[in-house]
């Protein structure tokens, strides 16, 4: 939540640090690759109208604010530290702890909706669709942003704000917010969100091994339950005539084909579940290690009142913006539709760049 390091007060004035120019020039490149990232997952949903379900709006919602992290939130840090060496922020704090809780609170709230949208429609299918309509996707979305951004800018209006905020340029959450509304903040923000997340992912990956477990049970049933048929033919054949034999043995092609199709089934269907099974581990893997970092320094800091090496908490704001350039993509990329337009986009792209003037 706390996005920015401390800086120590022997910083030349005038002068850049060699560390915020790092992070600085990191954060760019993030928020390059996060706003083209977006854009282009925004542009497939607008442009194929199969990806227009539910589940594809929440991922909507989810690129949206994703997009103004990376087009506002990101800038406005990197030039902040790019300016560390100067007397005061050229950026005021406000602006930037205002933009950075509303659009990465959003963020978080769009992969909350996510998995909650993805694990309804798994363990209650029938009634996804009576859950789940266009009216609650709407208001869903209205209430997570209205609520964000009334609390990032509670700070504006006084609540929130540190009594004796500090002059540090690099806007410093502990020191220009109250210690308890950060508290509240990472309650809400991260830490709930990422109990459900990793709650809710539990579930879909037990609903997935259980419901492979029953296919695979299922299909050697019906693998032993031909095998038997396949003997009973055998033996009545042998005491059949030449072409009785033969038709006995047409007829057990047409029972072996059978079993075999269903096991070409059975080993799509178990690789399926396990693609879930991966792309859920990466899902909470990846969540982890970009988001926990940077709470575990901060709240170190907070409550024990010692810094963490620069070093370590430049490294964790990095990976927090990042994670607004992969979360779409995480969710996009394991559907084959929305990688098949990426390719159509870029493809497009590519030839109108490409081509001659004329």
């Amino acid at each position: 939540m706390d996005f920015t390091f401390n800086i120590t007060d022997d910083i030349p004035q005038g002068k850049y640090d060699s560390s915020s120019v790092m992070t600085a020039v990191c954060l760019i490149l993030i928020s390059i690759s996060a706003v083209v990232g977006n854009l282009l997952v925004l542009a497939a949903i607008v442009i194929k109208r199969n990806l227009r379900t539910i589940s594809d709006l929440y991922l909507a919602n989810l690129a949206i604010a994703d997009l103004l992290q990376a087009a506002l939130a990101i800038p406005l840090r990197a030039t902040v530290l790019l300016g560390m060496g100067k007397q005061q922020a050229p950026i005021p704090c406000s602006v930037v702890i205002f933009f950075t809780l509303l659009f990465g609170g959003i963020s978080n709230i769009s992969i909350l909706l996510v998995s909650v949208d993805r694990f309804t429609a798994i363990k209650w299918p029938f009634k996804y669709h009576t859950w789940f309509t266009m009216k609650a996707f709407v208001g869903s979305v209205i209430l997570s942003w209205s609520s964000m951004f009334l609390f990032a800018a509670s700070p504006l209006v006084g609540w929130g704000r540190s009594d004796d905020p500090s002059l540090s340029p690099s806007c410093r959450f502990s020191s220009t917010l109250d210690r308890t509304y950060v508290a509240i903040g990472y309650i809400f923000i991260h830490g709930l969100p990422l109990m459900t997340i990793i709650t809710v992912y539990f579930f879909i990956l037990k609903a997935s091994f259980r419901h492979s477990r029953a296919i695979a049970a299922q299909e050697l049933s019906l693998q032993l339950n031909n095998s038997q048929l396949k003997e009973n033919s055998f033996t009545c054949g042998e005491l059949s005539t030449n072409g009785e034999q033969r038709r006995t043995t047409n007829g057990n092609n047409g029972h072996t084909g059978l079993p075999r199709m269903r096991m070409r089934n059975h080993v799509r269907n178990s690789g399926r579940s396990g693609k879930g099974a991966r792309m859920i581990a990466i899902l909470i893997g990846v969540f982890i290690i970009l988001v926990l970092p940077i709470i575990v320094i901060d709240v170190v800091e907070m409550w024990k009142q010692s810094s963490a090496p620069p070093i370590v908490v430049n490294i964790a704001i990095c990976l927090i913006y990042t994670n607004s350039g992969v979360n779409v993509f995480i969710y996009a990329s394991w559907n084959a539709e929305y990688r098949r337009n990426f390719h159509r986009i870029l493809h497009a792209l590519w030839k109108v760049v490409t081509s001659p003037c004329s």
